[in-house]
């Protein structure tokens, strides 16, 4: 579904800029085309500006699709309080929103330890809070990556002497390329697969994608990250 959202936003994004091309196109051609360009213009940088806010409004949520209303505000409150400019260096310095809620689990633990021993088990659901936490970890840590490949993928692939290809591109950067199923059922290599697909898919574009990608990385099966406690 989240993949769908994507898509879709850039279609439409797409469309419209052609629809514009088109509109100016045809008027061109008649005697009313001074007073219409300015007008088709206006409209479609309108509707360019809303479906832009809706393609981000659709990345955040999916980021927080996950989670609970108490961690989304956390992370919201999070991404506020950094002072960059840039979105994708706020993704990627902001403090993980779900330190605060794991740090009081680990307090619980000490405090409620059965006597003779250093803490209780965790229940289920502070086991499924902390490998979302360590999840957002593996997810945030690969942010600057994914937007410095897609630069790179960008530069290097579009050189006029000896470009390189997306396979020459995709070695040498920490997992197995072409992908194996091993790696791809990793915690510690899947962020890193995702990273160097998108960064692919969205060469030079990583900066403005760096949401897209956040959200596609916690996407992740938690199942990768859980871990029952014995």
């Amino acid at each position: 579904m989240q993949t769908y959202k994507k898509l879709t936003c850039q279609h439409v994004l797409s469309r419209l800029l052609t629809k514009e091309k088109a509109i100016i196109g045809h008027n061109a051609k008649t005697a009313r085309y001074k007073v219409t360009f300015p007008l088709v213009r206006t409209i479609a940088f309108t509707g360019l500006s809303i479906i832009t806010m809706y393609c981000a409004a659709v990345n955040a949520t999916s980021i927080t699709a996950e989670m609970s209303p108490e961690v989304a505000t956390e992370y919201k409150k999070q991404l506020a309080l950094q002072d960059w400019p840039a979105m994708h260096t706020k993704l990627a310095l902001m403090d993980n929103p779900y330190s605060k809620f794991h740090k009081v689990i680990r307090k619980k633990l000490k405090e409620e330890a059965p006597a003779g021993q250093r803490r209780r088990l965790m229940t289920e659901e502070e086991s499924m809070l902390t490998a979302k936490k360590t999840r957002f970890d593996y997810c945030q840590a690969s942010v600057s990556f994914f937007v410095d490949f897609s630069e790179r993928a960008q530069t290097l692939s579009t050189v006029e002497q000896n470009p390189l290809s997306e396979d020459a591109l995709m070695k040498g950067n920490g997992v197995e390329y072409p992908f194996t199923k091993e790696q791809t059922n990793s915690a510690n290599f899947r962020p890193t697969q995702i990273a160097l697909t998108l960064g692919w898919k969205y060469k030079g574009k990583g900066k403005q994608y760096a949401e897209a990608f956040l959200a596609s990385c916690l996407a992740i099966p938690i199942s990768l990250y859980y871990k029952e406690d014995k």
